[in-house]
C-alpha cells in the first residue's frame, strides 16, 4: 500500500483546498470559473512546453502562474458587463479559447508525444506525482489556505452576502481580485498534478452534495472535505493499473447520482422512488441492449504490426511500440508491458530499468510483471525498500539476450 501514500496526500491537499473554493464558487454562481482558470493555467503550460522547458519544471510552473494571474485579474473585471453580458459567458469563451490554443500550440510545435501531454494536462497523472511536486503542491495550498483562514469573515461575507457588504461600503471588487488571484495562485499548483477535469470535480460536486442535505457554511465544508477524502481513497485505491483522475471523476459522478436520488425520495416520497427506479431501469435498458448489438463484420484493429516491419523501432528481437521512449513513466510502464505480453526482449528490459524509478508505484508493477515471468529465478529485490539501484533485474534480463530470437518466454 506504499505506491498510495503519496497520490493519496495530494489528494488530500487538493481536497482542503477546493472543498472551501468550492463552497464560494458554488454560492457566486460562476461554476465554471475553475474549469476556466485551470484551462488558462494549462494554457501557460503548454506555452511553456512549447518554449522548450519542462511541464513538470519551476519554469513552467512559473508561466502558468502569470497567465492564470491574467485570467484571475479578467474574470475579476468581467463583473462590470454583467449588465449586458453574463459573467458565465465570457468565462465559458475564456475556457474554449484556451482550451483551442492549447491544441494549436502543441500542433505547432509538432511535438510526437503532444497527445500524451494534452491528455496529462485534461485528466493529471496522480499515480505517479514525485515528493517535490507533492511539497510544492501542499507548500502553495497551506499558505492559500492560511490567508484565507485570516481573511474568511471578509470573503464569507462577500460571497454571502454581497448586497449588505456593499450598502456597509465594503470594497467588493477589490476582494473579487483577491479571491480569484488566489484561486488561481492554488490553480496553477493544483492543475499540472490532477488535470483540468478533476480540479472541477474536486471544486464542485462536493459542494453541490454539501448544499443539498445542509444550509450552515462549516456543515457544508465539512461534508465537502469528508466526501472528497473518502472518494480520493476509493479512487486511487482502485486505480493500481488505471489512470486515477478519470477514476476519481466517475466515482464522483457516481456519488452525486446517488445523493440526488436520495435526496429526491426524502422530499418527495414514493414518487421519486419510482422515478428514480424507472430511471434506473431505463439506463440499464439502454446500457444492456447496445452491448447487445453485435459487432460490424469488417471492424478491424489495423494497428498491430507484423515482426519486423518497423525497423525504427525493432531490436532484432521483435517490435515494440513507439512509447517505450516516451518521456513520462506512464507510457514506457504500458508499452514494457505490451511488449512483455508478446515476449519482446526490449518490453522486458523497459521493465526492468522501470525498477529503478523513483515513483513506487512504477516499480511495484514493473517487479510485478517480471516476477510472473521470471518464477523462482527473480532476483531478491524488494521494489518497495527503493529503486533497483543494484540492477538486479537488469541483469536478469541481459541474461535473456544469449537466447535465439522468438524463444523468448511471453509475459
Amino acid at each position: 500500500m506504499d505506491w498510495m501514500f503519496l497520490p493519496i496526500l495530494a489528494c488530500a491537499v487538493i481536497v482542503l483546498t477546493l472543498g472551501w473554493f468550492g463552497l464560494h464558487v458554488l454560492e457566486r454562481g460562476v461554476i465554471f470559473v475553475d474549469l476556466a482558470l485551470a484551462q488558462v493555467a494549462a494554457l501557460g503550460t503548454t506555452w511553456a512546453v512549447y518554449l522548450g522547458h519542462e511541464p513538470e519544471g519551476h519554469v513552467a510552473f512559473g508561466i502558468a502562474l502569470c497567465f492564470t494571474f491574467v485570467g484571475a485579474i479578467a474574470f475579476s473585471a468581467a463583473r462590470v458587463f454583467e449588465a449586458r453580458v453574463p459573467q458565465e459567458a465570457i468565462i465559458g469563451i475564456a475556457y474554449a479559447v484556451s482550451a483551442a490554443l492549447g491544441i494549436l500550440l502543441v500542433h505547432f510545435a509538432d511535438d510526437p508525444h503532444g497527445g500524451e501531454k494534452i491528455e496529462h494536462l485534461l485528466v493529471g497523472n496522480l499515480v505517479w506525482i514525485q515528493p517535490g511536486e507533492v511539497v510544492v503542491l501542499a507548500g502553495v495550498c497551506a499558505v492559500v489556505g492560511l490567508v484565507h483562514a485570516l481573511v474568511s469573515r471578509h470573503t464569507l461575507r462577500v460571497t454571502f452576502a454581497p448586497e449588505e457588504a456593499r450598502a456597509e461600503g465594503v470594497n467588493i471588487a477589490a476582494w473579487d481580485v483577491f479571491f480569484y488571484l488566489s484561486f488561481g495562485l492554488a490553480l496553477a499548483a493544483i492543475v499540472s498534478a490532477s488535470g483540468v477535469l478533476l480540479v472541477f470535480s474536486y471544486l464542485v460536486i462536493p459542494a453541490v452534495i454539501a448544499r443539498l442535505f445542509f444550509s450552515s457554511v462549516l456543515s457544508r465544508l465539512l461534508t465537502a472535505w469528508g466526501l472528497g477524502l473518502a472518494v480520493s481513497v476509493a479512487g486511487v485505491s482502485v486505480s493500481y493499473e488505471h489512470p486515477p483522475g478519470p477514476v476519481i471523476v466517475a466515482f464522483f459522478g457516481a456519488a452525486l447520482v446517488l445523493a440526488l436520488a436520495v435526496y429526491a425520495v426524502r422530499t418527495h416520497g414514493g414518487r421519486a422512488l419510482a422515478g428514480v427506479g424507472a430511471g434506473g431501469l431505463a439506463v440499464a435498458v439502454v446500457l444492456g441492449g447496445s452491448a447487445a448489438i453485435p459487432p460490424s463484420d469488417d471492424h478491424d484493429h489495423a494497428d498491430h504490426h507484423e515482426e519486423g516491419d518497423d525497423p525504427e523501432h525493432n531490436d532484432g528481437v521483435g517490435s515494440v511500440v513507439t512509447p517505450i521512449d516516451a518521456p513520462d513513466d506512464f507510457s514506457r510502464l504500458a508499452a514494457a508491458v505490451e511488449g512483455a505480453r508478446g515476449g519482446e526482449l526490449a518490453g522486458l528490459k523497459a521493465l526492468a530499468a522501470l525498477c529503478a524509478s523513483d515513483t513506487p508505484f512504477v516499480r511495484v508493477e514493473a517487479d510485478t510483471r517480471l516476477r510472473a515471468l521470471a518464477g523462482t529465478a527473480a532476483p531478491a529485490y524488494d521494489p518497495l525498500a527503493g529503486p533497483d539501484t543494484g540492477g538486479l533485474w537488469a541483469l536478469w534480463a541481459g541474461s535473456l539476450a544469449a537466447m535465439p530470437p522468438g524463444e523468448v518466454a511471453p509475459l
